[in-house]
């Protein structure tokens, strides 16, 4: 019965990321088909022209309000931050960060492979959830714009920037598998970033390869090496039993009151 509801809690974890693949999917082909002429396409040329400090501080202001509005649900399901979790938070986004900027590899147009730098966002999201570990992720993602923007739209911007990590907090609908969350969190990264080099970045397409073609394999350069190096130190002997202790030990301090915020 027990194995039979945990196979069920992963089934519509992966619904949830395919219901997100399809999601940015479909924002990815919208684009493209609004990319040519057309009032739509006007009115996306005069978003593009936009400061891009402006465009930043607009996002700044929607993560206070998307971040009220979890606090609030939180404050319905009687899941609020506390302290510790802030701590821990703050800590695993600045680890991110700073690994972010180690780079093993660097690719021409953009890219680059790192130590790990995802692994402590997927690390907070299987511990503490899916809700808070979006939150994290999102936050990360504003400070990734800080290492240097690089922008020709206001949507590759949200691929590029927002999205692209902020997905990474899906790990935490997979909080039986830290695995399949770190597989789950780097291919919607992976897709993120997909979709912004075929419809904005095609012409870096070398002569005779097609812009899709071309996304495919220069974003999966960088990514997959990404994901296979989060996964490898996931398996490293005692990682596992790690990672259950932290989720054990923060599911016994749920049953203490703790200060909150």
């Amino acid at each position: 019965m027990k194995q039979k509801k945990q196979s069920s809690l992963e089934l519509k974890a992966w619904l949830i990321i395919l219901a997100v693949a399809l999601l940015l999917t479909g924002i990815g082909l919208l684009l493209l088909l609004l990319s040519g002429s057309g009032s739509f396409s006007d009115f996306f040329a005069d978003l593009a022209g936009i400061n891009i400090w402006l465009l930043v501080g607009i996002v700044v202001i929607m993560a206070g309000g998307i971040v009220l509005l979890v606090k609030t649900a939180d404050r319905q399901s009687s899941s609020k931050w506390s302290i510790n979790e802030l701590v821990v938070a703050a800590l695993c986004i600045a680890l991110s960060f700073v690994l972010s900027y180690i780079k093993v590899y660097e690719l021409p147009n953009g890219g680059s492979i790192t130590p790990a730098s995802m692994l402590p966002i997927f690390l907070f999201a299987y511990i503490y959830g899916p809700v808070k570990g979006l939150l994290v992720s999102f936050a990360f993602s504003l400070l990734q714009m800080t290492q240097g923007l690089y922008v020709v739209h206001w949507a590759q911007f949200l691929l590029d920037y927002v999205f692209a990590f902020t997905v990474l907090g899906v790990a935490g609908f997979f909080r039986k598998s830290f695995i399949s969350g770190i597989v789950a969190g780097g291919l919607l990264r992976f897709l993120c970033a997909f979709l912004s080099g075929a419809i904005f970045f095609a012409e870096y397409a070398p002569e005779g390869q097609g812009a899709i073609l071309y996304s495919l394999l220069y974003n999966a350069s960088y990514m997959l090496p990404e994901i296979l190096i989060c996964i490898g130190i996931a398996l490293l002997p005692g990682m596992r039993r790690t990672l259950e202790s932290l989720k054990a030990r923060e599911l016994a301090k749920k049953q203490t009151p703790t200060p909150q915020v």
